[in-house]
């Protein structure tokens, strides 16, 4: 009896030491290099991957779950080391046998890793899948690490793809969860971040908040990088609101402590002075960023370096930097395939695009203005100390201005008008042609005559939306109270106050485009002369405008000539002036 109880003691310890075994097997710890690089992973990157590059080729003979592992920390430190991921063949592997195996530990950075993979691959729908389900697993758990890049990521493909509102709430989870880390340079950035996502919202208080917040975290860590990136940010956010000085006071800072060395710092500087009006400075950071292989930086370089040209009148270099400009935005549109992606790398150069388009649409009027005003400055200036010598010279400047304003405004109602539309069609018609023409190896003609035909196309219809709009606005002005007052007051000679005469004002100017500053751009015309061109501009008639200006009919027909003799400077008829208020 007691030899069998011997016995199946031997037989149990067997058993035990033989299951030992096969655990041992089963687990057997991960290769001393492997482990090395799993701690690299975020301090340095760039050797953990050359670290696991050395067991590609024994890594085959380690059991099935070191295999995984192994392809995911691959997956890993190409991420951290900036390595552009070109395939989901590795990650699906990987989140297959995870998911089979209900592993807990590493799913959620198997999720979060493929949402990475499918971000680079541009398809943003699919990433965002698998960070949410990254985060649903994390939920509740102590990894904070993993889940503040869960959300950043999340959040940086909500901005981009225009979800503003998903975009704020995720990115103040990862400024949460940054700051449950103690991560001060995750802190900035999420920081940074928010105010960003503010400008969605046009609420400059919030931005002007968060980014305060980011650059005095800076600041407190002396985190120099940082508080670099955050005076660019400031940079752009000034030149946005057009606080020219303010821009200029951080950039002086910053390029004297630390010169732009990024190509997207030196597009902030060149954009910057561009908008401050110091081409030269411009066109100098114009020129470095040419020298950088980033596609979408040379766009931008060659777009400012044709519009300071284009300013300069140098033909040769407007063709020269438009061409570069075309070849360039022809090469991304072939390189983008996906709608979501075209969206994120455009960003860059769009918007410095954008804004130098809409600078340029206003500069003439303002260049106009400052003359203008240079010259009523100087007009004082000289009528106070010699009035009567020069009195007949203000009269010939003021005219030639009245003449040049009347010319130059003219033009621009034709740039708006049906025949201007004609006209560009009659030029596409010409484009067309000499495309037909051309050589079909002139290639780089072929594309400039398109980009002019595309131009001409797209001012076409901005001309006919501004019609339409001007039409409606035309139409409610019609129907508004105020009109309805000045219609009734003029048949019935009601009394019209100060405060109706300011309303209507404000009501033409709104419907008519600055109808009244475009008036006394003409001339500077008196209080009594802009309340008879306000009631010939909404179509009142000359006994209507003479009983709510008190004065007789006589009187409104003399104050019209003497208007057109003071603007043209030769004798007119009155109706020659109802022309010109109805042209305004």
């Amino acid at each position: 009896m007691q030899k069998r109880q011997y016995t199946m003691k031997q037989i149990n310890l067997l058993s035990a030491l033989l299951l030992l075994c096969l655990y041992a097997c089963n687990n057997k710890p991960y290769p001393h290099t492997m482990q090395v690089a799993d701690k690299l992973v975020y301090s340095n990157p760039d050797s953990a991957c050359l670290l696991l590059e050395q067991l590609r080729d024994s890594i085959t003979t380690e059991p099935k779950a070191t295999q995984i592992y192994y392809q995911l920390l691959n997956i890993k430190a190409r991420d951290k080391a900036y390595i552009t991921h070109t395939s989901d063949s590795l990650i699906l592997e990987v989140l297959h046998y995870y998911e089979d195996k209900k592993d807990k530990t590493h799913l959620p950075e198997a999720y979060y890793y493929a949402g990475r993979v499918y971000a680079d691959l541009g398809d943003a729908p699919q990433a965002l899948d698998y960070y949410q389900k990254a985060a649903e697993l994390l939920e509740g758990s102590t990894d904070y690490r993993l889940q503040k890049v869960i959300y950043s990521q999340m959040g940086e493909l909500f901005l981009y793809q225009g979800v503003y509102e998903e975009a704020m709430k995720t990115y103040k989870k990862a400024y949460r969860y940054s700051a449950l880390t103690k991560d001060e340079r995750s802190i900035i950035v999420n920081l940074c971040n928010i105010g960003t996502t503010w400008m969605a919202f046009d609420k400059q208080d919030s931005i002007l908040h968060y980014y305060t917040l980011a650059l005095a975290q800076a600041e407190k860590n002396k985190d120099k990088e940082s508080i670099t990136m955050m005076h660019y940010r400031f940079i752009d956010l000034y030149i946005q609101l057009k606080q020219y000085d303010s821009a200029k006071a951080i950039l002086q800072t910053v390029i004297l402590s630390t010169p732009p060395q990024e190509t997207a710092q030196y597009a902030t500087v060149a954009a910057s002075y561009h908008e401050m009006g110091k081409f030269d400075s411009a066109q100098h950071y114009y020129n470095i960023m040419l020298k950088s292989d980033n596609i979408y930086a040379l766009q931008a370089a060659h777009w400012g370096l044709a519009k300071i040209s284009e300013r300069d009148s140098n033909c040769s270099s407007i063709l020269y930097h438009l061409q570069h400009y075309n070849e360039l935005t022809d090469s991304i549109k072939n390189i983008t395939d996906s709608e979501s992606i075209r969206k994120m790398q455009s960003l860059y150069n769009y918007q410095l695009h954008e804004k130098e388009s809409n600078r340029l649409k206003n500069q003439s009027t303002r260049q106009q203005f400052w003359i203008l005003s240079s010259l009523l400055t100087l007009s004082i200036l000289v009528l106070v100390f010699l009035i009567y010598f020069y009195t007949n010279k203000q009269k010939k400047a003021r005219l030639e201005n009245s003449l040049k304003e009347l010319k130059r405004q003219k033009e621009e109602q034709y740039q708006r008008s049906t025949q201007y539309i004609e006209d560009n069609k009659h030029k596409i018609a010409l484009l067309e042609k000499n495309l037909q023409t051309i050589n079909q190896s002139n290639n780089a003609m072929q594309k400039l005559l398109l980009a002019q035909k595309e131009q001409i196309l797209h001012m076409n219809c901005k001309i006919e939306a501004d019609q339409k709009e001007q039409s409606l606005a035309e139409i409610a002005f019609r129907q508004s109270d105020i009109y309805c007052k000045f219609k009734d007051a003029a048949n019935d000679n009601k009394p019209i106050d100060a405060q109706d005469w300011e309303m209507l004002r404000i009501k033409v100017d709104r419907c008519y485009k600055d109808f009244t500053a475009r008036l006394q751009a003409i001339y500077p015309v008196s209080d009594i002369e802009m309340k008879i061109c306000l009631l010939l501009k909404i179509g009142i008639n000359v006994t209507g405008i003479a009983q709510l200006t008190r004065r007789t009919k006589s009187a409104i027909v003399s104050a019209r000539k003497k208007l057109y003799e003071k603007t043209h400077g030769k004798v007119g008829k009155p109706e020659q002036w109802d022309k010109i208020i109805q042209s305004l």
